[in-house]
């Protein structure tokens, strides 16, 4: 099987699974119990993780909670501002194109009262920016923009976004964990007030993620009791999980510049061959920026599901929290395109250990495969 799939999770790389190892069997002290050398190691094993994360996302450390996964950091997040400012500023915008883990969260805080409503995008995958200038005002509380889409790749332009926000006193949370490891991320720089990131995303463990809160911004916690991550995430510590992030984190921001171009090599030439071989291929945002690595192809003349045709490949038609469901991607719906173009696509995304020759693999399998669709149903 070729694994062509890195969106939805990456293999934890060697030296951080080494890591992992050593912190599971040698310093298994709880954090938080200082006075104990066993406590004090584990607890050296956070600092050097938070220092290496906060870097790799621009930030100072004091501005990094660790969470179970980037789910936990958007619900924190999202609940954590409008508990605060659902009465003085009760609306609540997010992009049309998020992922579940905002859209569910900002549908449960309109059930308590917030004003939700969801940003359109163009036909490219972009917030659509006079539509955006217009929906902020004096009663936005939050904004959620993802600055990397998890099925097309597009890149939002997060620092005029963040800018508009703070013009009308509203905060912006920006999702990042397709971000981490495949373009320069800094949240200072960027002006976000509130970022989540995933380690599974970036070849680190699952179950790891971790919530940036700039300097200054107070948020109700989402989690209570023993007030671990300075009060804001209670529980004790996952610290082979967190150390392995950290490396992660570090390993992912070092090579950057190598893995940018790696991937986007791969990423070219297997655009070229599908759309070469099968010229009725669209190739979804490919006239925005995108992140080097994901490719989501659609295919509108198709009988069917273009998916099983890759027997051989691991793929998915979406997003991979919603590969259960036969509900075409609402990404591509929101997009402007109809359910049966949009139940015809596939993403393919590429990852460190891709090479060459799989990619060649994965443009024949998708170009026989729909050749063989089409003469069937002929």
């Amino acid at each position: 099987m070729i694994y062509a799939d890195y969106n939805s999770t990456t293999p934890c790389l060697p030296e951080v699974a080494d890591l992992m190892q050593r912190v599971l069997l040698g310093d298994f002290g709880n954090p938080s119990q200082l006075a104990s050398s066993f406590g004090r190691r584990a607890r050296a094993h956070l600092d050097t993780a938070r220092a290496r994360v906060a870097e790799s996302l621009g930030a100072f450390e004091d501005e990094i909670t660790f969470t179970s996964g980037a789910t936990e950091a958007c619900n924190t997040a999202i609940l954590g501002v409008m508990e605060r400012l659902v009465r003085s500023r009760p609306k609540l915008l997010t992009s049309a194109i998020e992922h579940s883990a905002v859209r569910m969260t900002a549908e449960y805080c309109q059930s308590a009262g917030a004003d939700w409503q969801e940003i359109p995008v163009d036909a490219q995958g972009r917030v659509n920016m006079s539509l955006f200038r217009n929906m902020v005002d004096e009663k936005t509380g939050l904004v959620c923009i993802m600055a990397v889409n998890n099925e097309t790749g597009v890149i939002q332009d997060i620092p005029t976004l963040a800018r508009i926000c703070h013009e009308k006193g509203a905060l912006l949370f920006c999702d990042m964990t397709q971000a981490l490891g495949k373009m320069q991320v800094d949240a200072h720089t960027w002006q976000v007030d509130l970022a989540a990131v995933s380690a599974h995303k970036c070849y680190g463990p699952k179950g790891v993620g971790a919530l940036y809160k700039r300097r200054g911004l107070a948020i109700s916690p989402l989690l209570r009791g023993g007030g671990q991550e300075a009060g804001l995430r209670s529980g004790t510590e996952n610290v082979p999980g967190i150390a392995g992030f950290g490396l992660a984190a570090e390993l992912a921001h070092r090579n950057l510049t190598k893995r940018r171009k790696h991937l986007r090599e791969l990423s070219d030439l297997l655009e070229t061959l599908v759309t070469e071989g099968s010229p009725q291929v669209i190739v979804q945002s490919k006239d925005a920026e995108r992140v080097p690595g994901t490719s989501m192809f659609s295919h509108p003349t198709l009988p069917g599901n273009w998916l099983p045709q890759l027997s051989d490949v691991v793929a998915t038609a979406g997003s991979a929290c919603a590969s259960a469901s036969d509900t075409p991607s609402h990404v591509l719906t929101e997009m402007g395109w109809p359910a049966g173009v949009a139940s015809r696509s596939v993403r393919i995304s590429l990852g460190v250990d891709s090479n060459e020759s799989e990619v060649r693999h994965i443009a024949h399998r998708l170009v026989e495969g729909a050749k063989r669709m089409m003469q069937n149903d002929a």
